[in-house]
């Protein structure tokens, strides 16, 4: 499959499960990605923030208590419901754009800060996706990533795959009535670089001083970086 294929294999996926999105993440993380998301906001900066793979924006309004924030994705199904959040919330400071992750739409070093929840093993070529978000960051700002991992103990790593792979694409299946999406989430995380590999990634995209910290027994993970010098061209 073709990059562009898989961009827009991924783009069709998530426009057809985007009513049923929020819902699903909470149930099926059993509401542990709220902490997950607003931990990793918490190591973002303050100022002004990009949110990459923003889908409908929860990321972005965790962000918006503290900070000026774009939520930005490819998606615009996924993307047209986060304006009802902000109007319900009543929020000022968030915009929503469509944009396409490797190509951020910015200037360079526009913003104090980026991150992307839960989407970066979805798009074509991750380090491209990675080198945007370096680019569009200011020098001395910070990329984070949080990303699904695999449990490093074994015991729980064997209760998890048994989760992950049996129940959670069955009951996605079932309340989002679509085939596939749900089966697509534990292979597309099962291919997804083991955390050495993805900071070695994050490093070749120009990211510096990288470093990660698990949750909830090594099922997510957050990546930490900083930008400390110009792009080399």
């Amino acid at each position: 499959m073709s990059q562009l294929q898989k961009k827009e294999n991924v783009r069709n996926m998530f426009a057809g499960i985007s009513k049923r999105y929020d819902f699903l993440n909470h149930l099926l993380s059993l509401q542990k990605d709220k902490k997950w998301r607003r931990y990793a906001v918490s190591k973002l900066p303050s100022g002004y923030i990009i949110d990459v793979c923003s889908g409908t924006g929860d990321v972005a309004i965790e962000a918006s208590k503290k900070n000026r924030v774009i939520a930005s994705d490819f998606c615009f199904e996924m993307l047209k419901l986060c304006k009802p959040k902000l109007e319900k919330k009543n929020l000022k400071n968030v915009s929503c754009i469509q944009n396409d992750a490797e190509n951020l739409s910015f200037k360079d070093g526009t913003f104090d800060g980026a991150i992307v929840a839960f989407g970066i093993r979805n798009v074509a070529d991750i380090k491209k996706a990675l080198s945007e978000m370096n680019r569009v960051v200011r020098i001395g700002g910070r990329v984070v990533i949080l990303e699904f991992s695999l449990p490093e103990n074994k015991v729980f790593r064997y209760m998890y795959y048994l989760y992950f792979k049996k129940i959670l694409p069955l009951v996605g299946t079932v309340i989002s009535e679509k085939n596939g999406p749900y089966d697509y989430l534990p292979a597309s995380v099962m291919a997804f670089p083991k955390r050495n590999e993805f900071v070695g990634i994050m490093k070749d995209a120009g990211i510096s001083h990288v470093e990660y910290f698990d949750l909830t027994f090594g099922i997510v993970t957050v990546y930490v970086g900083d930008r400390i010098d110009k792009i080399k061209v």
